[in-house]
């Protein structure tokens, strides 16, 4: 049996078993400011495991990026989802920036200014596109890992979070009937059908 994770390192236990990963390579980890090396996480039957550069929020509101490798116990997750980061105080100075360089056209009859307006419009575009981010989140007891999701397919992303969910419901359920609090007949007639 192969004990180790995708992502660096090696399971906790040698019963684990690998159910899903989700990560950045090396490039679209940079890009997104990450450094130079892999961004990801790998979910088994009883961790999540985490190794790559994680966001938080600092007091001003802006994200903050730093190394991290984390295991997190599955049954100790209690939320997942997105925070979606759009700076557009950058689009409102490239449009701020573009009418100012209008008026001061005008007033100095120089169509210089123009040029230079339009440079600073394009530049704070791009600005605002290197900079957004979304942000997978996994909360648990204690904290939560947020790392950037922009180059990663939306249905993987929606695959790993359901997974974790999925995961965590097989061990509650589990310990449930380990501890004879139900049975495996009285779960399959406790779900309604729809």
């Amino acid at each position: 049996m192969n004990n180790s994770n995708t992502y660096g390192g090696v399971f906790c236990t040698p019963d684990e078993r690998q159910v899903s990963t989700l990560g950045t390579g090396y490039y679209a980890n940079y890009v997104s400011g990450g450094g130079i090396n892999r961004a990801g996480s790998t979910l088994t039957n009883k961790r999540v495991y985490f190794s790559g550069s994680v966001y938080t929020r600092n007091a001003k509101g802006r994200f903050v990026s730093f190394k991290q490798r984390k295991i997190v116990n599955t049954r100790d997750v209690t939320g997942t989802g997105y925070d979606f980061y759009r700076p557009l105080y950058l689009i409102w100075w490239g449009i701020l920036s573009a009418i100012a360089s209008i008026f001061v056209s005008i007033y100095f009859e120089n169509p210089y200014f123009l040029l230079l307006g339009l440079v600073l419009l394009i530049t704070f575009i791009i600005a605002y596109f290197i900079k957004r981010k979304t942000l997978l989140s996994i909360e648990y007891a204690g904290g939560n890992i947020a790392f950037d999701v922009r180059w990663i397919q939306k249905h993987e992303q929606d695959d790993f979070i359901r997974n974790i969910h999925l995961v965590k419901d097989n061990l509650y359920s589990n310990a449930a009937e380990l501890q004879g609090f139900v049975t495996a007949e009285s779960l399959v007639d406790a779900v309604p059908e729809l």
